[in-house]
């Protein structure tokens, strides 16, 4: 079981590190090249206000979903009919919601088109999100690894013909890139269909009111999680493009900048969906979560400090090396959202540790809060600083809420210090360990180290070329880290080896 674990592990990092950063660069990055600042601009705000509410079409499903089937498959039968009609019904609400919202808003009429297809997106990206819970929870684990990436697979192939060939790609428009997602996602919702089909017996089409509360009544701490955390990341993008004159613009430049943080947030993603197990297993068997959340923690800062403190100070030649219309200004904003991929990387790894002792409802009271900081925040410092004053208000929050997750988790641990174990004997399991001063020595001195190895060599002529100087200043951080102990295979070989025992 370890070696099927670990195999599968790497191979949905491995497709996603193939694929994924593919789309981000090769053709996302393109559409934006060819529709201008402004349009992409537009197109972006309206992709971060329809996933403002995407939570209507989901409220949590999936996780439930994903639970029950795994512990009891032949639900199967029940769920998949009942739980696709309760999708349908939550879709049209959803669309509903949107449609409405929008005339609140005053969007042009002349956007509708985009806001409904882009909601539309939503509704095929929450039904796929279904589907495949149950290929994972069916045991399929590689073909549902397939299926994360089917969807981006099938665009790349679709968007390479319309931005690169002639005539599409002189008269290439955002509406088509909308509508090549439909397509794309549609196609990918229709194969994992077929795939968990083959696996009911007997399928009863039925609209079953008891059943979809009894679901929704345990889905909901959870949607409300995901609900949150998707407010304050998407409202600065529609409040900057509702509030300035020049918001389209402005928008584009913040999308710009954020299609970086998007791609190296996928390492955070991946990196919690390997430790929730993990952290599950060990608070049921009454062992001590500390040592591998610190390990996690601290190779989880490497990695965001070295990329941050390269990106940082080669900020403004990765912007003019991916974009036509950059400037000094994007290269700022994104600087500073990629020190926010710190905060959110942190983040990661303690809310992934809250999740697996289930305090949601303590989370999303940070979660609240995070909210209403990000919206003061946009409100004061978007007006006088733009794009530049969202990914400040970014930052802040990111911080806020990464140590308001270290908060509870400290407070948790410390309230429930001892635990029973299976065996029946007492341990101090939970244990918060307050940081040693070797600890936070290590880490502190990792990042001035990576900062000042990032300066040493920007601000020297022995290394002309840019791209160069980036990669040698990662790499020498990485060595700092490995000689100040913070990167250590054999401990990272200890964890795995005793955390990945079924």
């Amino acid at each position: 079981m370890n070696r099927e674990f670990l195999v599968n592990i790497i191979f949905l990092v491995a497709i996603n590190l193939l694929i994924k950063p593919f789309f981000i660069f090769a053709i996302d990055r393109n559409v934006q090249n060819l529709v201008g600042e402004r349009a992409y601009g537009v197109y972006f705000s309206l992709v971060s206000f329809t996933v403002m509410f995407q939570i209507i079409n989901d409220l949590g499903i999936q996780n439930f979903n994903s639970r029950e089937i795994a512990q009891h498959r032949q639900l199967l039968d029940k769920y998949l009919s009942n739980i696709i009609i309760l999708k349908l019904c939550l879709s049209v609400f959803y669309i509903f919601c949107v449609i409405v919202i929008s005339f609140i808003f005053q969007y042009d009429i002349a956007l509708f088109p985009l806001i409904f297809f882009l909601a539309l997106n939503q509704i095929l990206f929450s039904l796929l999100g279904y589907l495949r819970s149950n290929v994972a929870a069916l045991g399929f684990y590689r073909m549902n690894s397939l299926l994360t990436v089917l969807d981006r697979l099938l665009l790349i192939i679709v968007c390479s013909v319309l931005i690169f060939i002639e005539p599409y790609r002189s008269n290439f428009e955002i509406m088509w890139f909308i509508h090549a997602q439909n397509a794309t996602l549609f196609l990918t919702c229709i194969v994992a269909f077929f795939i968990v089909f083959k696996k009911v017996k007997t399928v009863k089409w039925a609209f079953n009111m008891p059943f979809f509360l009894s679901i929704l009544r345990g889905s909901l701490p959870y949607a409300l999680a995901i609900f949150l955390m998707t407010i304050y990341t998407r409202t600065d993008v529609v409040m900057m493009e509702r509030m300035l004159s020049d918001g389209d613009r402005q928008a584009g430049i913040y999308a710009s900048a954020y299609r970086l943080l998007d791609a190296v947030n996928m390492l955070g993603f991946l990196f919690a969906g390997l430790l929730l197990p993990m952290f599950s297993r060990m608070f049921k068997a009454g062992e001590s979560v500390v040592p591998l959340l610190r390990f996690s923690f601290q190779v989880i800062m490497v990695a965001a400090v070295t990329l941050a403190a390269a990106t940082w100070f080669h900020r403004a030649d990765i912007m003019h090396l991916l974009y036509k219309e950059a400037t000094s200004f994007s290269g700022d904003v994104l600087g500073i959202l990629m020190f926010s991929f710190v905060a959110i990387s942190g983040t990661y790894i303690y809310s992934t540790l809250l999740g697996a002792n289930g305090s949601v409802r303590k989370m999303n009271r940070v979660f609240i809060i995070a909210i209403v900081l990000n919206i003061v925040l946009n409100f004061i410092l978007i007006p006088y600083h733009k794009a530049l004053g969202a990914a400040i208000s970014t930052l802040t929050t990111q911080l806020f809420v990464m140590f308001g997750m270290i908060g509870l988790v400290k407070k948790e641990l410390k309230k429930s210090q001892f635990k029973q174990n299976p065996k029946g004997s007492v341990t101090e399991s939970g244990a918060w360990q307050e940081p040693d001063n070797k600890w936070i020595f290590q880490l502190v001195g990792f990042i001035l180290s990576a900062f000042l190895i990032n300066f040493i060599i920007k601000s020297s002529n022995f290394i002309e070329n840019w791209v160069i100087q980036l990669g040698v200043s990662m790499f020498l951080s990485l060595v700092v880290a490995f000689v100040l102990g913070l990167l250590n295979y054999k401990k990272l070989e200890v964890i795995l080896k005793e955390n990945l025992n079924t």
